[in-house]
């Protein structure tokens, strides 16, 4: 467990740095694409509806991230490292250290609570005098976040859910290390159910099949790219003992 300086406190109060990682353009032209199809579908202008899908989205994936940040900024034995775009989506890494299980717990869901709200808060733009093609592209992009908010609440690593479960297994244990356990089991026996189960819906139902299957994949990439430390990472790493909950 680390105790923060003073000055890397206040560091932490003053700037979050936001990175652009590996693939950081993929999710951006990724939110401009569907928005285009989206209006193609509507009749909103492609460029006006890419715009919107590309600055709305990434926007929605840092309002996410920023959730998390905010509540971190509570807890004195942990900051925030920097929030990044990836290739995948955007994620939160902290440097430090949880004292207590609701720590952590308090940290994992404020990023799912701030996709809700900000969908909220979008949703409640379409009350206003619009063409009907923006009316949808803005309730669209609020579904948006409510589905960024659902889905980063699966109980898989590296996701929201898998935090939370770990932060409310600590609480409950006494212990982390003995929370992580329980997980660590439960997740050798979903890898053994998960990709037969996978490959049953796939001949059932092609379209859920293979969109559960995509989902499996991406949570497995998404495991590996962050557990790859950046060279900056290695270097922290070389000059000083590893310690803390490093990415979110």
């Amino acid at each position: 467990m680390v105790s923060l300086s003073r000055a890397h406190a206040l560091r932490f109060r003053r700037s979050v740095p936001v990175t652009l990682g590996r693939g950081a353009l993929a999710p951006i032209l990724g939110f401009a694409v569907v928005f285009a199809g989206f209006g193609a579908r509507t009749g909103m202008p492609l460029a006006a509806a890419a715009v919107l899908g590309a600055i709305g989205g990434t926007s929605s994936l840092l309002v996410h991230e920023f959730g998390h940040v905010r509540v971190a900024r509570r807890f004195d034995g942990i900051r925030s490292a920097s929030v990044s775009l990836l290739w995948l989506g955007a994620a939160t890494r902290l440097e430090g250290a949880y004292k207590r299980g609701s720590e952590q717990t308090r940290v994992a869901i404020a990023g799912p609570r701030a996709s809700f709200e900000f969908g909220l808060s979008i949703a409640a733009l379409a009350v206003l005098p619009m063409p009907l093609p923006l009316r949808e592209a803005v309730l669209m992009l609020a579904l948006l976040n409510v589905a960024i908010g659902v889905l980063t609440l699966i109980p898989a690593y590296p996701l929201d859910g898998y935090k939370l479960m770990v932060g409310l297994l600590w609480s409950a244990t006494g212990s982390r290390q003995s929370a992580q356990r329980v997980l660590g089991r439960i997740g050798r026996v979903a890898a053994v159910i998960v990709p037969p189960a996978t490959a049953i819906l796939v001949a059932a139902k092609p379209s859920i099949g293979l969109g559960a299957a995509i989902m499996a994949g991406t949570l497995f990439m998404q495991n590996q790219l962050l557990r790859k430390p950046s060279p900056n990472a290695r270097k922290r790493v070389a000059a000083r003992p590893p310690s803390g909950p490093g990415a979110r």
